[in-house]
């Protein structure tokens, strides 16, 4: 044995054990491949099971709408479905929000139900998926986890009318932050948020509650911010003070125009917009070229270029001829609002001119446009006759002319009397005249009106187009056409037509100092018009109306506006084309009783001087 050296030993490296398997339990190991052998055995039995129950019917425990119709086949459920789903949807659905409440009927929205459809989505639970999901679904089933919903199917318009009348109330429109301007100074107002009904998710869950056991709903709601918020308005109100805080100068030629601070806030608008679709909204204060074309056409027009001149029909003797359209020139707004936005963004000490650029104006009614029109002869014509010697009423008339003068009517278009003319007032020219006021004769702004109604309304009735609304006068006036009078007034009674041809209609007029013709043109209709007029029923005196006359001899009376008896006519106008009576209109007419006006004298009669009798001496 050698000797033992602490200083040269070495240990030896451990000896390497082998890895030895550890004792298992026979019994153990028995059990878990008697458990797998009885999984793998039984589940083949459960599908096979399942299969024997839902083989060609709907598989068991899926209900539609709370109705069961599980084992059965899709003919059943659609039987099933249709006796029982109209027994769930006779109870209303409650909808309710904020304290107010709406009960919908089914019939309120004209509900049916597809019962095929609905059978047919019931057959498809656990065979429209892959093999597990399919099994996973059909276990599922059986434990009654297979609801399916029954949505109805609404009348769309019905529907639509039911929603937005529940977002009347509902609704709360969020504002936009805003700018406003007085004068030269610029304010802010703070944006508020509103509240918005869910139209789709409340019109889906309505549907779908009509079958449900719970009949009531709450409206669902959600918070709707505003788009320009407070910082995006202080922004631009920073921009628009720059913009304003020194004048700027157009040029044009050698011409130039000086717009003041206070002229320049009187362009700007504000507009918002999103850069982008994820990017927060701007408010942007920019020069319009709408406000400077208001604002500058009068001034800068006059001095630059040539104004655009429409298309014209002229009418007489009963053709109609078109004065040709022209193109202008005239100042490019658009180009020029873009120009003043730049100039005036920039800093006070930088120049804030810009040069105004011209561009072609095309007329609104150029002549092609007019020829296609098709207004190539006279369709009918009336005349009335008024006195000339009543100065305010013949300006009125002619004034009323003018305005109607030239007027079209697009096909199937309706015309509106008052709509037409507007309102007549002194700015326009118009003068004081008698009119008609609640059954007297007083003087009135615009008295005349009438006789241009009438004679309007009979060309229209001569025409054979249709009359949508006509008014007669209050008492019967003998100088118009028996029971085809037309009375129209602002905010009152109004005449009104319609143009019932395939092509636009002119109305011409023309006038003298005691006549007045209106006439249509247009492409003939074709209609032929015949009218009868009722005699006259119904006929109720006049009352009489007294005045103390203190300039007029006691016993004496003078009829300062004479009575008219009440009555009433009917005119019936039949229309016919290509010998077919295609129209049968009845135009009513009841006049009432207008008061007479009788001035009564109350001045004393002068008595007879005393004289002395001489008797004989």
């Amino acid at each position: 044995m050698d000797d033992f050296n602490p200083e040269t030993y070495e240990p030896r490296p451990p000896r390497a054990h082998r890895n030895r398997p550890s004792k298992s339990n026979p019994q153990s190991t028995t059990w878990v491949v008697f458990a797998l052998v009885g999984v793998i055995a039984v589940v083949p039995a459960l599908i096979g099971v399942d299969a024997a129950f839902s083989v060609g019917r709907i598989h068991p425990g899926v209900t539609v709408g709370g109705i069961d119709v599980g084992g059965m086949t899709a003919e059943k459920a659609v039987a099933t479905l249709s006796a029982e789903i109209p027994k769930k949807t006779s109870a209303p659905v409650n909808i309710r929000y904020n304290g107010k409440e709406w009960e919908v009927a089914s019939k309120d929205l004209a509900l049916t139900y597809d019962y095929n459809a609905l059978a047919a989505s019931a057959a498809a639970v656990g065979r429209d998926q892959g093999f597990f999901a399919n099994l996973k679904t059909n276990f599922s089933a059986w434990f009654g986890a297979s609801k399916l919903p029954a949505t109805g199917i609404a009348d769309d318009a019905k529907l639509n009318e039911l929603i937005g009348t529940i977002a009347a109330d509902t609704d709360v429109v969020p504002v936009d932050a805003a700018v406003s301007v007085k004068g030269t100074t610029f304010e802010t107002s703070p944006a508020e948020s509103g509240v918005l009904l869910d139209r789709a998710a409340l019109s889906a869950t309505l549907l779908a509650t009509f079958t449900a056991d719970e009949h009531n709903i709450d409206a669902p709601v959600h918070k709707a911010e505003a788009d320009v918020s407070d910082p995006a308005a202080a922004a631009a109100k920073s921009t628009a003070e720059t913009m304003v805080s020194a004048p700027a100068t157009i040029t044009f030629d050698k011409k130039s125009w000086e717009l003041s601070e206070k002229k320049l806030a009187k362009l700007i608008e504000f507009e918002k917009s999103q850069p982008a679709s994820d990017a927060p909204w701007v408010l942007e204060p920019v020069i319009s070229s709408e406000l400077a074309s208001e604002s500058l056409q009068p001034v800068l027009g006059k001095a630059v270029g040539n104004p655009a001149r429409d298309a014209k029909f002229s009418t007489r003797a009963g053709k109609v001829t078109i004065v040709p359209s022209k193109v202008g020139i005239g100042p490019d707004f658009e180009a020029l609002g873009a120009a003043l936005t730049a100039a005036t963004r920039l800093p006070t000490e930088q120049p804030r001119v810009v040069q105004l650029h011209t561009h072609k104006t095309v007329p609104a009614l150029t002549t092609e446009m007019a020829r296609a029109m098709n207004i190539k002869k006279r369709i009918s014509t009336y005349t009335t006759y008024y006195t000339a010697g009543n100065r305010p009423r013949v300006n009125n008339i002619h004034l009323l002319g003018d305005s109607l003068d030239g007027k079209l009517v697009k096909p199937g278009g309706t015309f509106s009397f008052n709509k037409a003319i507007g309102q007549r007032t002194a700015a326009k020219g118009y003068q004081e005249a008698n009119a008609i006021v609640d059954g007297k004769l007083v003087p009135q702004l615009g008295g005349g009106i009438c006789q241009v109604g009438t004679t309007l309304f009979n060309t229209v009735f001569l025409s054979g187009i249709p009359v949508l609304e006509r008014h007669n006068h209050s008492f019967y006036i003998s100088h118009y056409p028996k029971g085809r009078d037309a009375t129209v007034s602002w905010g009152g009674p109004d005449l009104k037509f319609k143009n019932d041809t395939d092509d636009w209609m002119l109305i011409s007029v023309s006038y003298s100092a005691g006549s007045i013709t209106i006439s249509l043109y247009g492409t003939d209709p074709g209609y032929k018009v015949t009218s009868k007029t009722s005699a006259f029923s119904n006929e109720k005196p006049f009352p009489t109306e007294k005045t103390k006359d203190p300039k007029l001899t006691e016993g004496k009376t003078v009829v300062e506006d004479p009575g008219v008896t009440g009555r009433t006519c009917t005119v019936t106008r039949t229309v016919k084309k290509d010998g077919k009576v295609i129209r049968v209109d009845t135009f009513k007419s009841v006049y009432r009783p207008k008061v007479e006006i009788v001035r009564v004298g109350t001045k004393p009669k002068a008595s007879k001087p005393a004289t002395d009798t001489a008797g004989p001496n």
